[in-house]
């Protein structure tokens, strides 16, 4: 079957993103692990507003404490990366979704198995944030200090005890600095450095999501990486990767955003009680997906707001994440169309809360907005999974596109979300990217 380079062609009930040719999935990877940080803007002016910008701080840090430990080794394992030493952590770091390719415009270095390094030319994050806060060097200690000095080490833990990181550089920085933002050193030393891991993290590790295991890979390879257990690679990108393991890969971008989630949501609940949980999740996946959908189509050239084009945004959506979540449409006609959610491991009893916990609500699943997102004239109506005759389903709606009904208005969050450059973040080609890294 022919690749697609986009998804601007005709609507596939099937559609999976093994369907994808190697440079589309590459440009939705680099999407996928910027919306780990739309993750942040949409939850955490929630979490500020209503308990302070403490909160935020205390969220943030468990989130990334609470998931990295747990993703880390699912990417290492699936893209054979071995060995505890300074090498799989720079591997680890350059898949790591906190780190979104070009948003975070990281570079590395290994010296040997003992001794590697990392720098940031340009990090997003702090732009941003000294774009919200001008002039606040509270607000940049935040970031590069009270944040990372707790996160980074459970990230390297999770691959050798015995590793430090430690900053060479870091912001703020001394008048007329120039250079890389920040500059990071992993060293791997003689004795565990103990790092203690949150019983947050174990509840996380426990999780489905969290052990599933995708199907086996049984495309053949085009030429890229069927792993990445080999040598090191500085300029590692996604486009290195083959178009089997690369759609692989970027579900297991979805399911690391997943994780992230969880532990935030659970941090919250353990922080500030579960009255506001179902609340901050469904505030935060309408913020985001007036902002993050519209990317998401743009870069797989899904125009239109008819419904074959709602269901295939539904089909791509990174809250989503294939295979872990299992879903089917059917495209009635052009303004009516089913959507449900197959059996599978995110709705099994059991499972932390996160955004798949919405779908059970009878009328705001939390899709509804992903819908409105492509019409505002959308609307999702919960019917009975039975009515799937094609498929097992456990919830199912009907999509209807009514030309006479009320525009849904965009959540208030929506603004906070655009107002962040995660929105306005351009991805340049790779062999862009590779040639101005080599001149720096």
């Amino acid at each position: 079957m022919e690749l697609l380079d986009d998804y601007s062609g005709a609507f596939e009930a099937g559609f999976h993103l093994g369907r994808l040719s190697r440079r589309a999935l590459a440009g939705l990877g680099r999407e996928y692990m910027l919306f780990a940080h739309f993750l942040d803007r949409g939850l955490m002016p929630l979490v500020g507003k209503r308990f302070g910008a403490a909160a935020m701080t205390g969220v943030a840090c468990d989130e990334w404490i609470g998931s990295s430990p747990v993703y880390n080794p699912r990417v290492r394992r699936l893209l054979g990366i071995g060995g505890d030493g300074a090498s799989a952590i720079l591997k680890a770091f350059q898949l790591d979704i906190g780190f979104p390719h070009q948003y975070m415009d990281v570079g590395y270095e290994l010296v040997d198995e003992s001794v590697g390094y990392f720098w940031l030319k340009r990090c997003g994050a702090l732009e941003d944030i000294m774009a919200i806060s001008p002039g606040s060097e509270k607000a940049v200690i935040q970031l590069c200090h009270h944040m990372e000095d707790p996160t980074f080490p459970a990230t390297v833990s999770a691959v050798n005890r015995r590793a430090v990181i430690s900053p060479v550089h870091r912001p703020p920085l001394a008048p007329g600095h120039v250079g890389p933002v920040c500059r990071w050193q992993v060293a791997i030393t003689a004795d565990d450095q103990g790092f203690q891991e949150l019983p947050l993290t174990a509840t996380v590790r426990a999780s489905r999501a969290a052990s599933f295991q995708y199907a086996p890979i049984t495309a053949a390879a085009d030429g890229g990486m069927a792993d990445y257990a080999g040598a090191f690679k500085a300029d590692f990108t996604l486009d290195d990767l083959s178009q089997p393991v690369l759609a692989r890969q970027c579900k297991e971008i979805a399911l690391d955003a997943h994780l992230l989630m969880r532990a935030s949501f659970l941090s919250v609940r353990e922080r500030h009680g579960g009255d506001v949980v179902e609340e901050f999740a469904r505030d935060q996946w309408a913020g985001i997906a007036a902002v993050s959908i519209p990317r998401l189509r743009a870069r797989l050239g899904i125009a239109g707001d008819d419904m074959a084009s709602i269901l295939k945004t539904l089909q791509i959506d990174p809250a989503l994440p294939g295979e872990y979540v299992r879903s089917g449409a059917e495209l009635i006609d052009e303004r009516r169309g089913r959507f449900w959610i197959e059996p599978c491991a995110a709705i099994a009893p059991g499972e932390p809360e996160a955004w798949t916990t919405l779908l059970a609500h009878p009328t705001q699943p939390g899709i509804d907005r992903v819908a409105a997102t492509v019409n505002p004239r959308a609307r999702v109506r919960r019917i009975d999974a039975a009515a799937i005759d094609t498929a097992p389903a456990v919830y199912a709606w009907e999509i209807e596109i009514d030309p006479d009904a009320e525009p849904m208005k965009e959540s208030p969050i929506a603004d906070i979300v655009r107002f962040s450059n995660v929105s306005r973040v351009v991805f340049s080609t790779t062999e862009a990217q590779r040639t101005q890294r080599s001149q720096t």
